[in-house]
């Protein structure tokens, strides 16, 4: 179904692109959803993206400080001076206007404690991919998809490259890897939450934040620079702590320079960070972000005069050409990076398009220190200094046990031949290990640990350098990386229990469950469509007899990528133990969902860890208490050990009062009390000694 009229309006009256994603045309197109834009709600298309958010999140800036520079105010300010910057240009009867300009850039990977590489957490290959597409865009390099032969195709003469430097001003490859408790994140969670812990002074460092979006249908979105000091305008340089391009991580990079990252279909040249970064230097879509409200765009201004008017977004990438305001001069420039096309179909920055980024980088406030900034300058080399990282865990569907694999990496300038690293499961249970080698300044080794164990369910692996070459590492801010991991759970059950509610459009819906191997043992689907104005159908209940010490993988589908619930019909999906424990349920799962679990009928169950035992005081410089809210968790024996694994002392609990433990003797440091019941251990609690 092509985009009608109607939906052109309603994309033009929000402000924001509705996109069908390839080849994903929903069967039920008609239909409309409800987003949430930082705090408003809209509605949009089944199957459209949110081409970019600019517009709203300056609405919403402007909502929470009035003084914030209006889209007026700032075109007041701005266009005396690219007038300015226009007529030295003329003077000079040269087509360059300013020196080079290089901008440092920091890109924060915001991930949940993936691996690298896996889901948001992306390889440094794709970050490094996205400042090459940059650089061929906005300098129009030949040979390269930023390279066009329009009259008025423009090399802006700015540059990007990742940051030398953190802002402590030690030596960095200018890639923030920050691992933060959420899966996902909300467009008002990244200004109030994600930005301001992270962010790099934005006076030195352009800032990225690459991210999964909870809508995972925005690209992203960019703070317009702001600027004041103006007669009959109130003092407001905008707010630094939200400054930069916020990118959904799957629209970041080039699928055409590093082919094994994680992208979206469309949308994978890195084209929606060459728009966001855009709109970061002050430039305006195409169509010149109409009112709300308004029936003609063509009379909404980019300020631009090189760009023809246009009425709306275009989208694809047509293979005609569109001429959306006849009683205008010129015909659509779709191709403009500041409209809404396909990826592969965007190309060109004009000259007025650059008048006015250089404008801004020569005179608003944030973006002019950017040209002194000393970010590009190698920040300093520590004399023993090692970070490590978490190559992979080797965890194998269905088992409990895994031998992790770090890297050790000298950033140091020493040679490193002696590391001590400490490793646990869920912040407990700790081992140390003591790794030699011969490891030169920039040189890296990978270290395969020996096998852990633990039990189903979500948990986190924790490595972290203690000591380089017998002395403490004088860098400690990449010396700790967490991972989290799930371990697949078992049900001591060979019967299991499935109920699916389905939805209106029950033709969309298909599932299976697999065994080890892959084989489908059971599966269903698709099934009968009914009328919206009928009740749901009834429920689909089955029970599946299953093998005994073997692991399965249950995956519900969806064909139009939008699940069982929640707007054509509630729709809902269990699977149960016969006692009633839930193994897995949903409905609103987009596209897919998979739960994998183990058969373990003769019930060889994993011990589960006690939960309510704490420490306290901690830090404690005399004595240390042990307190069990479950009564039924206080530990028979404590094993006290040193953070070089050894032990100190071992002592059976008898009354209360050995709940007590006097560290008053111990030098001051890290300890690790080991609590034991019944003979198997149950918990590992550091400890600081101060």
């Amino acid at each position: 179904m092509l985009e009608s009229d109607y939906m052109k309006k309603i994309t033009f009256l929000f402000s924001i692109v509705l996109y069908f994603l390839g080849h994903s045309i929903f069967a039920q197109v008609v239909g409309t959803r409800e987003v949430n834009l930082f705090g408003k709600k809209e509605t949009i298309k089944n199957g459209s993206v949110i081409r970019c958010a600019s517009t709203q999140y300056e609405e919403f800036l402007k909502s929470k400080k009035t003084n914030r520079l209006s889209k007026t105010d700032f075109e007041n300010w701005i266009t005396p001076k690219v007038l300015e910057s226009k007529k030295k240009q003329s003077e000079s009867k040269g087509f360059r206007t300013n020196v080079l300009i290089t901008i440092p850039v920091v890109v924060h990977v915001i991930h949940n404690g993936d691996v690298i590489g896996g889901d948001e957490n992306i390889f440094d290959e794709q970050v490094i991919s996205q400042i090459r597409v940059l650089n061929e865009d906005f300098r129009r390099r030949v040979s390269t998809p930023g390279f066009n032969s329009d009259a008025v195709g423009a090399d802006t003469e700015i540059e990007f490259a990742l940051a030398k430097r953190d802002p402590a001003g030690v030596l960095s490859n200018g890639i923030d890897r920050v691992s933060l408790t959420q899966e996902n994140w909300s467009l008002e969670d990244i200004d109030a939450i994600v930005k301001p812990q992270t962010i790099w002074n934005p006076e030195k460092y352009l800032n990225i934040w690459v991210v999964k979006f909870s809508d995972q249908t925005v690209l992203g979105y960019a703070q317009f620079p702001s600027q004041s000091g103006l007669s009959g305008i109130n003092a407001n340089e905008g707010i630094a702590a939200t400054d930069g391009v916020v990118i959904g991580y799957r629209f970041f990079g080039s699928s055409s320079y590093f082919a094994a990252g994680t992208y979206g279909a469309d949308y994978d040249k890195g084209r929606t960070t060459t728009h966001e970064v855009g709109h970061w230097l002050g430039l305006r879509h195409i169509w010149g972000d109409g009112e709300v409200g308004k029936v003609d765009g063509c009379t909404v201004d980019d300020f631009c005069n090189d760009t023809p008017n246009a009425k709306e977004a275009n989208e694809g990438c047509p293979t005609r050409i569109v001429d959306s305001c006849p009683d205008s001069a010129g015909v659509d420039m779709f191709r403009n990076y500041m409209d809404y096309t396909d990826d592969a179909c965007m190309n060109i920055f004009t000259a007025d398009q650059k008048l006015r980024m250089t404008t801004v980088l020569n005179n608003s406030a944030r973006r002019v220190s950017l040209k002194n900034s000393d970010a590009l300058t190698a920040g300093t080399v520590f004399t023993n200094d090692a970070s490590i990282l978490i190559v992979k865990l080797n965890l194998t569907s269905c088992s409990n046990s895994f031998a992790p694999v770090l890297k050790i990496v000298n950033k140091g300038s020493a040679t490193i031949t002696l590391a001590t690293i400490r490793f646990g499961i869920d912040n407990a249970n700790f081992r140390t290990v003591n790794w030699t080698g011969n490891l030169a300044p920039g040189e890296t080794e990978n270290i395969t640990l020996n096998s852990l164990t633990t039990i189903g369910g979500n948990h986190s692996f924790i490595a972290e350098i203690l000591t380089v070459n017998g002395t403490t590492d004088q860098n400690n801010n990449n010396n700790t990386e967490t991972l989290k991991f799930s371990i697949v759970k078992s049900y001591a059950t060979t019967s299991i229990n499935f109920v699916l509610q389905r939805d209106f459009f029950g033709q969309e819906t298909t599932w299976t469950l697999k065994n080890t191997l892959g084989t489908t043992v059971f599966e269903g689907g698709p099934y009968t469509n009914t009328s919206e104005s009928a009740p749901l159908p009834a429920p689909f209940q089955t029970t599946f007899n299953l093998i005994n010490n073997e692991c399965y993988t249950f995956t519900i589908e969806d064909t139009e990528e939008d699940g069982i619930c929640c707007e054509y019909g509630n729709g809902s999906y269990t699977l149960t133990t016969p006692t009633g424990e839930i193994i897995a349920s949903g409905g609103e799962f987009g596209a897919s969902e998979s739960t994998s679990f183990r058969i373990d009928s003769l019930g060889n169950s994993e011990v589960k860890r006690f939960s309510s035992l704490i420490l306290y005081p901690n830090p404690a410089s005399t004595f240390i208490n042990i307190f069990a809210e479950n009564k039924l968790e206080i530990p028979e024996m404590y094993t006290l050990i040193n953070n070089l694994g050894q032990i100190i002392e071992s002592k059976t609990l008898i009354t209360s009062e050995d709940l007590e433990i006097n560290v008053s003797g111990l030098s001051k440091g890290i300890y690790f009390l080991k609590l034991t019941k019944n003979n198997f251990e149950t918990k590992t609690i550091q400890f600081i000694r101060n």
